[in-house]
């Protein structure tokens, strides 16, 4: 049997490695609470676990999300449904993100007025910041993107929102190779890769950090096609940023 010194020796150690323990996960940064308000634009492919995963890839300090998304659904419905309402009361969240039908920028930019600054005033009211989901524009009407951008632009600027510019980031990519391949089938909803640039554009809005050199795994690109993906989030960030263009 141990002497009585061995013993108390062990477990004056234990306690020692448990402070250290302690005192590491202490010192460990605070997870980035976000909630996410939409529809299929936000779900399809999972885009809150992928910003997540180039958070962890980033060393960033590491998202915990919920998300309120039912496909086709716009600010008024989620609005007079009132689940995600609750959901901003419930916890505590540094942002809510916001993200419209896909054509009622275009086609009702009054009514995306209204309901966004309802939930935005929800969302600031229970201490979150408010960030604004920039979608992009159908594949078979791409000359919609400015007037999407607009009516986004025009709602941070009357609800003090930060902009995430995923439909500039869009735009740029598809100038410069048409076939690039973000928009699915329908031609409404992303692919994969749709969904990796648009995970970028969250990346560097909410880190404030390049995910340039972050790894392509998450959506199963090459590192080559990760990188220009990434180049044209960080570039749309920073061009919001400075006012948009």
């Amino acid at each position: 049997m141990p002497s009585l010194r061995s013993l108390g020796s062990r477990l004056l150690a234990l306690a020692a490695a448990a402070v250290l323990v302690g005192a590491a996960r202490a010192d460990d940064p605070p997870p980035l609470r976000v909630l996410f308000v939409g529809n299929s634009y936000t779900y399809v492919n999972d885009l809150p676990k992928m910003v997540a995963a180039l958070a962890k890839a980033g060393n960033q300090r590491p998202l915990e999300y919920d998300r309120q998304t039912s496909g086709g659904w716009t600010f008024e419905k989620h609005v007079k449904d009132g689940k995600a309402v609750k959901k901003m009361a419930a916890k505590t969240w540094d942002y809510v993100v916001l993200q419209e039908q896909s054509l009622r920028p275009i086609q009702e930019p009054a009514l995306m007025a209204e309901f966004g600054k309802r939930l935005s005033a929800e969302a600031q009211k229970h201490g979150a910041k408010t960030l604004l989901y920039l979608t992009w524009a159908r594949e078979n009407t791409p000359d919609t993107q400015p007037a999407l951008t607009k009516a986004y632009r025009e709602l941070a600027k009357d609800t003090k929102a930060a902009v995430a510019p995923v439909g500039e980031a869009w735009r740029a990519v598809l100038k410069a190779d048409p076939a690039a391949g973000l928009h699915a089938a329908d031609k409404s909803h992303p692919t994969k890769k749709g969904t990796y640039l648009s995970a970028c554009v969250f990346y560097a809005t909410l880190y404030g950090k390049s995910p340039e050199g972050l790894s392509g795994a998450a959506a199963d690109l090459s590192d080559a096609d990760a990188r220009k993906l990434q180049v044209a989030a960080w570039r749309a960030v920073e061009g919001e940023r400075k006012g948009g263009s």
